[in-house]
């Protein structure tokens, strides 16, 4: 399980030879993070919807017969200063322990899952890439050579985060867009000074996680998510840009309607595909490689060593 800033999601899934057979994936939206930016602390009922959410999970767990279970969280809660309580709260009610892990061991994870879904062959394996995560309250990057770490980090800031501080205006106002344009350079600046003579020509950039499989899910206009069509779907700069523009465009009741965004997401996509567009043009990536693999898979694969 992955107890997310803002998505909590659970995969059922077997192992083999270090390739993993999925039996069931699941995902919701709790927003958990809402607000910890702004009182350092969890609100009352993202974490009462949170543990109705983990109530669900642990049901069906208990009816697949799992033999070994992992949760982990990330920023929300290793931000908020009331999370002992919302992890005790969990355990006496669920049964679930959840292990608070830092960005540094996320990123970690995050690469284990991404590649486990590549052949040795593959020629996104073999090159050098920069895998982002971008998060609720988080983003994670991870810079690989033949699938290798050579540089790695957490930057304390995701798409709540950014909503939080920079979107006050529906529909979005110019001056949101530069002011959140400025946001995410104040990020990205020591990003790039710190890794742009690492990347060349040859580098791909990978996104994992929300922000980019939602990206995936728009631009295939699909009715239904499916894990299938999204990963490794390829997006480009350009065709972002064009989603950038729509979606920019449209008030909030307005993007609910959009066919392949969920209607949960459709405030924190305005910061997502910033973000996006953001890390593309700072290290000149003309193409989105989204991996449906991450976090998830790369816990799994810790859990049966």
């Amino acid at each position: 399980m992955d107890v997310g800033s803002n998505t909590f999601r659970l995969l059922i899934a077997s192992v083999r030879d270090q390739k993993i057979e999925h039996v069931l994936y699941k995902r919701k939206i709790t927003r958990l993070a809402d607000g910890v930016s702004q009182s350092g602390k969890l609100r009352d009922e993202n974490s009462a919807s949170s543990i109705a959410v983990l109530k669900e999970f642990s049901s069906i767990i208990s009816r697949h017969g799992v033999k070994s279970v992992s949760a982990i969280a990330t920023s929300a809660l290793r931000e908020a200063s009331n999370s002992d309580i919302f992890l005790k709260r969990v355990f006496d009610e669920t049964g679930i322990m959840i292990k608070v892990i830092s960005g540094e061991k996320e990123a970690e994870l995050i690469v284990k899952g991404v590649f486990s879904s590549f052949h040795d062959s593959s020629p996104i394996a073999a090159h050098s890439s920069l895998i982002i995560d971008i998060g609720g309250g988080s983003t994670e990057w991870i810079l690989c050579k033949d699938k290798q770490i050579v540089e790695m980090g957490s930057i304390p800031v995701g798409v709540i985060k950014l909503a939080a501080s920079f979107i006050k205006t529906d529909p979005l106002s110019e001056a949101d867009i530069a002011e959140l344009g400025k946001g995410i350079a104040s990020y990205l600046d020591s990003l790039r000074a710190r890794i742009e003579h690492l990347i060349d020509r040859n580098t791909c950039f990978i996104g994992t996680a929300g922000t980019f499989t939602t990206l995936a899910s728009i631009d295939l206009k699909l009715e239904i998510y499916s894990r299938g069509k999204v990963h490794l779907y390829r997006i480009s700069l350009d065709k972002l840009r064009n989603i950038r523009s729509t979606l920019f465009a449209l008030p909030l009741r307005e993007r609910k309607k959009m066919k392949g965004l969920e209607p949960e997401r459709a405030d924190l996509i305005i910061p997502g595909i910033q973000f996006t567009i953001n890390i593309m043009e700072y290290f000149n990536f003309n193409e989105l490689i989204v991996s449906d693999y991450g976090l998830l898979e790369g816990v799994l694969l810790e859990t049966i060593g």
